[in-house]
């Protein structure tokens, strides 16, 4: 049987009445808040997958299909409290402006939620726009009814 000293014990008693008040509610909760805010970037800045979306329209700018394209230039107020800031206004060659969402393998139910209420108050087209397994864009039309 191991000896400690009195202060190794006392430091092990006072880590475990720290954590011994936690639930597993608890814990599941803010594993969802830790998750949500992981992804959490400062504002007008790209994470990996926007990235390589903000590239491949430099690449269609570049074959004369798309004029124009901004990140995070546009912020829509749905409702009082609620925004909603679209990933990339695009501008295609014949001048028509498209809202596109980039999302990656999991999107919540909240930004979806928003999406569809941005498509129903706007005038423009809403495309949702993932990476596909073979590396290509897979883009959907968010249908505003």
């Amino acid at each position: 049987m191991a000896i400690y000293s009195n202060e190794f014990r006392k430091e092990m008693e006072k880590r475990f009445a720290e954590n011994a008040g936690l639930s597993s509610a608890k814990k599941k909760n803010n594993t969802l808040q830790e998750l949500q805010a992981l992804g959490r970037l400062k504002e007008r800045q790209m994470n990996k997958l926007e990235l390589a979306y903000s590239q491949h329209l430099e690449a269609l700018k570049a074959c004369g299909y798309v004029l124009w394209h901004e990140f995070e230039a546009v912020k829509l107020r749905l409702a009082d409290n609620t925004h909603y800031t679209v990933d990339f206004m695009v501008m295609r060659a014949n001048g028509e402006l498209e809202a596109h969402e980039v999302k990656g393998g999991y999107a919540f139910d909240d930004s979806l939620v928003k999406l569809k209420c941005a498509a129903e108050k706007f005038p423009w087209p809403f495309y949702l726009v993932k990476k596909g397994k073979d590396g290509t864009w897979d883009i959907s039309k968010v249908e505003n009814k």
